[in-house]
């Protein structure tokens, strides 16, 4: 892991960390903020004396708007090369902390951290048991209360072995028992069966554990009638589907894969556009519209569209109270 990820850290370490905002400078700080509203606090309220962790920090594109929102955050990377360039770039934050890692939280202490998080990080390692070793050690730094979001990629296993660049998979089971064993409280799961599969997890009070309440979460129940809306343009019939959906049965991305499969063949702009009033009941922007084309165009499976419209702040928004 560590020699992989210092060679992409030389190789381009923007495009490693978020190759859909690497070509500019610009866009891939810019792509922080965004992703740091929309999915890393999402439905979460932070005190702003809160302190926080993340795991795999890359070079800071979270850390540095998180520092502007908290009293102090540790970020924890596999690559040296990755710190030595987060050091660099947030050299002007001064209540940051960069730490290099041999795949644990070594040198954080006990019950230290309101709020621990990773965002893309998880879905690159190829070994479970250095996963489990991460929820093992969130549970100890973590104080009573406190709140860990994590994504995990939560497509379903393939055949071949993983590596350090398409790693391990988890089912929704999987994540509840890493869980259980390393005695956090699972609050939330979005995501099944997606690349970006989100657990929203607690640590529970115990005598001697400092207690943090900067942390609020806000939980979020499916809105029927947005769903049933949605099933509609998606082919299904909502009497059969919807209390499926609702009572966790069944996932989205499970009855989107006929979505997929019946418009694998259009032409990008087609599938994009087809897409966007499927799931989000609107015409693509210009952006989004050029993104996704320029995904595909590359060779990224069609599947990674899905998976993003699926799991978007507006996805949310709008099927979700």
């Amino acid at each position: 892991m560590r020699r992989d990820w210092d060679l992409r850290a030389r190789e381009n370490a923007l495009y490693y960390i978020d190759c859909g905002h690497a070509d500019s400078e610009e866009a891939f700080w810019r792509s922080g903020e965004e992703d740091l509203v929309n999915f890393i606090l999402r439905d979460l309220d932070l005190d702003r004396n809160a302190s926080a962790l993340e795991i795999g920090c890359g070079i800071g594109r979270l850390l540095r708007p998180l520092s502007f929102r908290v009293a102090s955050a540790v970020g924890v990377d596999i690559s040296g090369e990755m710190i030595e360039r987060a050091r660099q770039a947030l050299a002007d934050r001064p209540n940051l902390l960069l730490l290099h890692t041999s795949g644990d939280l070594a040198d954080v202490a006990d019950a230290s951290s309101d709020f621990l998080f990773s965002f893309i990080v998880f879905q690159h390692i190829p070994v479970k048991r250095a996963v489990s070793r991460y929820f093992e050690e969130a549970a100890r730094v973590l104080k009573a209360g406190a709140v860990l979001r994590i994504q995990v990629d939560g497509r379903p296993s393939r055949r071949r072995s993983a590596d350090t660049w398409d790693g391990v998979r988890y089912t929704p089971e999987e994540v509840a028992l890493e869980l259980k064993s390393a005695g956090l409280e699972l609050l939330d799961l979005t995501g099944a069966g997606t690349q970006y599969m989100w657990i929203t997890a607690q640590q529970h009070a115990e005598p001697g554990r400092p207690v943090s309440a900067a942390v609020r979460f806000h939980r979020k129940e499916w809105n029927p009638e947005a769903v049933n809306r949605l099933l509609r343009r998606m082919g299904y019939d909502p009497a059969s589907e919807g209390p499926r959906i609702l009572s966790g049965q069944a996932n989205l991305r499970q009855l989107a894969q006929r979505v997929i499969e019946i418009n694998e063949n259009e032409k990008p702009r087609t599938y994009v556009s087809r897409a966007y009033r499927i799931f989000l009941d609107r015409e693509p922007d210009d952006e989004g519209l050029a993104s996704y084309i320029a995904e595909i165009e590359r060779g990224i499976s069609r599947t990674n569209l899905v998976d993003c419209l699926l799991n978007s702040a507006e996805f949310a928004a709008k099927h979700r109270v």
